[in-house]
């Protein structure tokens, strides 16, 4: 085995990249990085038993030169006796609406082919053929863009589902592999030209820096990558444990956090913190700009109840006394008619059931304890029953109260949480409110001396 396929395979098997028996979709190009990571995945395939795919995407933007990459990619895959996995894209339609970048917009389209292959093969993983001196250019570009820790760290050898196991060597040692070994290839006239920010930094920005201030500038820059990578997995685990700490409660649309405790951190402990959020609501935290984040930080250290904020489209803050609730999306309204006999689902876990029961029932112990359960005089209802979302503005006649109140105000007495009540459940008729469920039965529906036909209300968990 030669020099650089026994270190590659070290690397491989130190950073436990590509277990054995995995099945391993690799991109392949035309290029001469992804050219040689096919042949060196090749040659240790036996010893890993690994099944292998080649995948290519045609960005639809080269032109015969795409087409020409294409068709040499294939014949590659037939070389090599591999599965050939391919797709055409049209990336400068995809992007003439969406505000984005040529390379942004042929790197998302180049991912969601990867998503799409590693589901219909159900493969492993997806090996990419970046390397080192890719990886200075990533810091570097990074850098210039106003990236933080995560984006100084540059990209890992390993992310979820893809792996790059050509980042120990760098472009030079790559083109004397493929030299060696009588590797053909093509080149992408794309990378030349400087129009392009990655091809600018590599072509002029770090000779730039090596002739004039530091000729090493590429093993400064990935050494400063892998400090910025220790510290950024540092600030991680702070956070993953801070916000374990600062957690009341968790749902799959909504987290609450105690605000004392979040405070407690250092300001660049709740900004992981956040993106522990964010990263649960399966959002990048590159859509949340610098300007954002000090908002949501400024709107909890103030701890002003009822303040609320949109952090991006369909994330939402509200802080709430002593606590911040992030909730995605919106609570849904609802309205449903409901009749005596059935049972409804009126949230994720909780079913209500309306049923007419004899007058003669032994009702006493349900009617003075429990909160789920209530009776109210059937003929005291006017038109059709139903159930719905509280809105704000409702009143009612709380039992045994003299007079109207508002709904908000009792929430308010009750000291029930903001962002609770727009959840809470309501039964009316025509005539206003009958229940606000599991809380309180308005006086006016009450059974009395005179009542013959009850209705038993019961709101329960479902099991």
């Amino acid at each position: 085995m030669d020099k650089q396929l026994d270190i590659f395979k070290k690397f491989i098997q130190d950073k436990n990249l590509i277990p054995g028996q995995s099945k391993v979709i690799v991109a392949v190009s035309g290029g001469v990085d992804s050219v040689v990571l096919l042949d060196m995945l090749f040659r240790l395939k036996k010893d890993f038993q690994w099944e292998l795919y080649v995948a290519h995407l045609n960005h639809g933007i080269r032109g015969t030169e795409a087409d020409r990459d294409h068709k040499f990619v294939a014949n590659l895959s037939k070389k090599y006796n591999l599965p050939f996995l391919h797709k055409t894209v049209d990336t400068l339609e995809f992007i003439k609406t969406r505000g984005m970048s040529e390379e942004e917009g042929a790197r998302i389209l180049r991912f969601r082919f990867f998503e799409e292959i590693l589901l219909e093969t159900n493969a492993d993983m997806v090996a990419l053929g970046h390397h080192a001196d890719d990886q200075v250019e990533t810091v570097l570009d990074h850098f210039i863009r106003g990236s933080g820790l995560a984006g100084l760290s540059g990209m890992r050898a390993k992310r979820g589902n893809y792996v790059r196991p050509l980042l120990f060597t760098n472009r030079g040692k790559i083109e004397t592999y493929a030299r060696v070994h009588s590797l053909d290839y093509k080149i992408d006239s794309t990378n030349l030209l400087l129009k392009y920010q990655r091809n600018s930094i590599r072509k002029k920005l770090i000779p730039f820096i090596s002739k004039h201030y530091n000729p090493a500038i590429s093993r400064v820059v990935l050494r400063t990558a892998q400090i910025m990578s220790e510290t950024e997995e540092y600030l991680k685990e702070q956070a993953r444990n801070g916000y374990q700490a600062c957690l009341i409660n968790f749902k799959k649309n909504k987290i609450i956090l105690e605000i004392e405790s979040f405070l407690g951190y250092f300001t660049i402990v709740q900004k992981y913190i956040i993106y522990q959020v964010l990263e649960h609501f399966e959002i990048h935290s590159s859509v949340v700009t610098t300007e954002k984040l000090s908002r949501v930080l400024r709107l909890i250290k103030d701890r002003k109840s009822g303040k609320k904020f949109r952090i991006v489209k369909d994330l939402h803050l509200l802080i709430d006394h002593g606590c911040v609730v992030f909730t995605k999306g919106i609570t849904p309204e609802f309205e449903v008619e409901v009749i005596p006999g059935k049972s409804y689902r009126i949230r994720d876990d909780e079913i209500f059931t309306i049923q007419k029961i004899s007058g003669s029932k032994n009702i006493t112990k349900d009617f003075t304890t429990n909160t789920n359960t209530e009776f109210i005089d059937f003929d005291k209802i006017k038109g059709k029953l139903r159930i719905r979302n509280f809105k704000p503005g409702d009143k009612f006649r709380p039992l045994n109260f003299r007079g109207e109140k508002k709904v908000g105000d009792f929430f308010t007495d009750l000291k029930i949480p903001l962002h609770e009540r727009l959840e809470i459940p309501v039964l009316e008729c025509d005539s206003g409110i009958i229940w606000i469920v599991g809380y309180r039965l308005d006086d006016r529906f009450k059974i009395d001396k005179n009542t013959t036909n009850i209705l038993e209300l019961l709101i329960k968990k479902e099991s």
